[in-house]
């Protein structure tokens, strides 16, 4: 029988309605955290003069430190642990990957030939056995282990809006196998258009949000439809290495290998680990593997083992976070800067084009018109329309300095920053 099928439309409304039911937590650190990343944040981020590119990059850290925030105050477990982000495509097998390590069959991340990851899923070693879901409002609901299987994306297009709006993320409690400090994030795949109508647009910046706080990567590959890494995970790659001043090791591993020849494994590896060293994608190790034995097969630089339990050691979680929450911001103060830098430059340039027109006695003060800076000509103009066509246009530039405020905003960001510091450290 289709489990999508055994979904009655009274499951999805009950299921709904304890999400939006579930009373907010209290943690005031918390709460002042997200209502600095909701309200200043966004004003100071839609005024400042900062590339798209490093706004985005921006508010997803932030809200990466928000939710590990909220998950530290409702599971303590996590407060320590290494956070091992497994992402990857649509059905590379990130699911099946992680529950390889479970220990024992109680519960099991949910799996299919439909792309199942549709919430973000802490995986945390623990002796407890619960999945927990934290909601838009700071809320924690308890999931039933039935319920929690059917979180397809093929379920949350039935429900007709996108549940990650009111239920952003979801935290297992079970032990995992030889590993006693590591936390994995369970991710919907990166790459929407291979799920398209099921709520995917924004899975590629949830990805992002999530590799944010995360202290290593795993990568995995499906070898049931790929024989090589694709185009589209060497591009994804490279972009977060780009971003990665921190370094944060990568493993990739090319998952459900038991489905290939066994003579196709080592040309497989080959072909990869080539086309990684050609991109200039560092990385700690890469295999061959198969979640259905929990086996791997055959690997090229560190083995798999080796490299989990490397990672497997206890960290401070919340010098961590504000290592984040500095970072963040040093990389805004920097965009900032940039422009401030810009601004002192024009103004360079408006103050020497003052100079000249007063040593050519052409200088007269004008307020400022509107203007295209275009150079057509209709026909040749006098030298007392050239000096009034250069006084409009230096006023006009004078205007637009005093419109930038770079200045103002920065110290309004440095604000906003030492107001989260005090909010994180009371975590």
């Amino acid at each position: 029988m289709d489990e999508q099928a055994a979904v009655t439309h009274d499951d999805r409304f009950d299921f709904v309605a304890q999400i939006l039911s579930a009373e907010p937590l209290s943690h005031e650190g918390v709460i002042e955290f997200r209502h600095l990343l909701q309200e200043d944040m966004r004003v100071l981020l839609s005024d400042a003069d900062v590339p798209s590119a490093v706004v985005a990059q921006v508010l997803y850290r932030l809200h990466a430190v928000a939710d590990r925030m909220e998950l530290m105050t409702n599971s303590p477990c996590v407060l320590d642990k290494c956070v091992v982000a497994v992402a990857g495509g649509f059905s590379s097998g990130k699911s099946s990957f992680i529950s390889s390590f479970m220990d024992g069959a109680a519960i099991k991340l949910p799996v299919g030939i439909d792309p199942m990851t549709s919430i973000p899923t802490y995986v945390v070693s623990g002796p407890r056995g619960t999945i927990q879901g934290y909601t838009d409002k700071g809320g924690v609901i308890d999931i039933p282990l039935d319920l929690y299987a059917r979180l397809s994306h093929r379920f949350v297009d039935s429900l007709g809006f996108n549940l990650r709006d009111i239920l952003p993320f979801a935290a297992i409690e079970t032990p995992l196998r030889d590993l006693e400090h590591v936390t994995f994030i369970d991710l919907p795949g990166y790459d929407p258009a291979m799920s398209e109508g099921a709520y995917t647009d924004d899975d590629s910046t949830v990805a992002l949000e999530f590799l944010a706080q995360a202290h290593a990567l795993i990568w995995v590959i499906g070898l049931d439809v790929n024989g090589t890494i694709p185009s589209s995970d060497l591009d994804f790659l490279g972009s977060l290495q780009s971003e990665n001043a921190q370094g944060k090791p990568l493993y990739i591993v090319l998952n459900k290998a038991d489905l290939r020849p066994p003579a196709d494994l080592t040309p497989v590896l080959d072909n990869v680990q080539a086309l990684l060293n050609a991109e200039g994608i560092a990385y700690s190790g890469l295999c061959t593997y198969s979640s259905a034995r929990s086996t791997q097969f055959r690997y090229r630089g560190q083995h798999l083992k080796t490299f989990l339990r490397e990672i497997d050691q206890p960290t401070n979680g919340r010098a961590d976070l504000l290592k984040e929450l500095n970072a963040t911001f040093r990389r805004l103060y920097d965009a900032m800067s940039k422009n401030s830098q810009k601004s002192e430059e024009l103004e360079n340039a408006v103050i020497a084009l003052e100079l000249d027109l007063h040593e050519l006695g052409l200088y007269r003060a004008r307020r400022t018109v509107s203007m295209e800076l275009g150079r057509g000509r209709r026909r040749p103009r006098t030298p007392a329309e050239v000096a009034q066509s250069a006084q409009e246009r230096l006023a006009y530039l004078k205007e637009q300095l005093r419109t930038l405020e770079v200045d103002g905003a920065l110290g309004t960001a440095k604000r906003i920053a030492q107001a989260m510091r005090m909010a994180l450290k009371t975590v």
